[in-house]
């Protein structure tokens, strides 16, 4: 029994010498306590211009812009434009045969010589009724809106320059057939012509003087958005930026994909140069524009329901209670509590250092922790910053 509980005794010594060995290993490889820092600096609060801003991306167009073509069906005669040509308002571009145009005229002029023949004679009948007379009217009124036309698709056969430009398409060749259609021209504010309508056109004339931008917004802006508001606007390539003006608020929205988009003008001031028909532009909407106290955002601190910064003035740190405005980002106003100059701290990154050598050896890879102790952490380096007094 004796030699029993001697071995016994043995045993159970040999173990709890196991015990502690491992024990210190596993304390050996925990996760050492760091003491962590906060590295700082100090930023003048000060009066900054701080604005709300919308962005869009569009598309570079010329605000004038004139889709020409003959309004009368014929046979072209003399095309006297070249694309990349430089034109002059009232250039003649192109001509049209008038010989058939001119005859219409003339049958149209006739009809209206006798359609108010018709009308005098009636008027002077003393057995005309109301209804002849009146029906009359109507012919000639019929006449004359012939004759108009005819007059206009004569004037039209000599197709000129609306305003001072640069031809950027030709469609037309000499002797050969035209439908007759209607022109369109496009000013500051108005929106570009379909794809079809361009690319039908006869001869096509920009101003590359002055530009607009057709971009699109999301229907989340549209509320904040109204015609008159300051621009700026980006060209792709670009590294400086060029005033403009939001010119146009569309309402009607085109959905792609399940996202609606609203279409709007911004024109661009004065003449800018080295812009490009069809090229790109980012767009920034200034919304709203206001200078204000301001203190980076990251300054500004909460404890005991208190909201404050830390001012620095001779070498003293102070926790100064502040009142907060409008937060714009990375910048936020201060409506009470310190004035311009003001030196405020400023954290800059956290940092920690280890007490021991291979103290990362946390058993999680790259000696990452679980996120209780990545929040202990942080809590102790804000703790560090914190202000050594306070003013009101």
């Amino acid at each position: 029994m004796g030699k029993w509980r001697k071995r016994t005794i043995g045993i159970a010594a040999a173990v709890a010498l196991i015990v502690l060995a491992v024990g210190g290993i596993l304390i050996w490889k925990l996760p050492s306590a760091k003491a962590a820092t906060v590295t700082t600096t100090t930023v003048a609060a000060a009066n900054t211009t701080q604005q709300t801003t919308v962005s869009a991306t569009g598309t570079l167009a010329p605000q004038n812009q004139a889709y020409l073509n003959f309004p009368a069906a014929g046979t072209v005669s003399a095309v006297n434009a070249q694309l990349g040509q430089t034109v002059a308002a009232g250039q003649v571009l192109a001509t049209e045969d008038t010989t058939n145009l001119a005859s219409a005229v003339t049958t149209a002029q006739a009809g209206v010589d006798s359609a108010q023949s018709s009308l005098t004679t009636l008027e002077a009948s003393s057995s005309s009724t109301t209804a002849q007379i009146e029906a009359a009217k109507a012919q000639v009124a019929s006449a004359q809106a012939k004759l108009m036309s005819a007059q206009s698709d004569l004037a039209g056969a000599t197709m000129t320059a609306p305003f001072a430009g640069v031809v950027a398409q030709v469609n037309l060749t000499v002797n050969s057939t035209v439908n007759g259609t209607s022109s369109t021209t496009t000013g500051p504010g108005t929106t570009t012509v379909s794809a079809a309508t361009s690319t039908a056109s006869q001869i096509v004339v920009v101003d590359t003087s002055t530009w607009l931008v057709n971009a699109t917004v999301g229907m989340a802006d549209l509320a904040s958005l109204k015609q008159g508001l300051a621009c700026t606007i980006t060209a792709t390539g670009a590294t400086t930026s060029l005033p403009a003006t939001l010119t146009s608020i569309g309402i009607v929205g085109t959905t792609t994909s399940g996202t609606t988009s609203y279409p709007v003008i911004v024109t661009l001031t004065g003449k800018p140069t080295g812009l490009y028909v069809g090229g790109s532009a980012d767009v920034t909407i200034v919304v709203s524009s206001v200078t204000a106290l301001t203190v980076p955002t990251t300054a500004i601190q909460q404890a005991n329901g208190q909201t404050y910064v830390t001012v620095v003035k001779n070498g003293v740190n102070t926790q100064t209670n502040v009142t907060v405005g409008t937060t714009y980002g990375a910048r936020t106003q201060i409506t009470a509590g310190i004035v311009a100059g003001d030196e405020v701290v400023v954290p800059v990154q956290a940092s920690s250092t280890s007490s021991r050598a291979g103290a990362n050896r946390s058993g999680f890879p790259s000696g990452a922790r679980p996120s209780g102790a990545r929040s202990a952490a942080n809590g102790a380096a804000v703790a560090s910053a914190q202000p050594t007094s306070q003013a009101s």
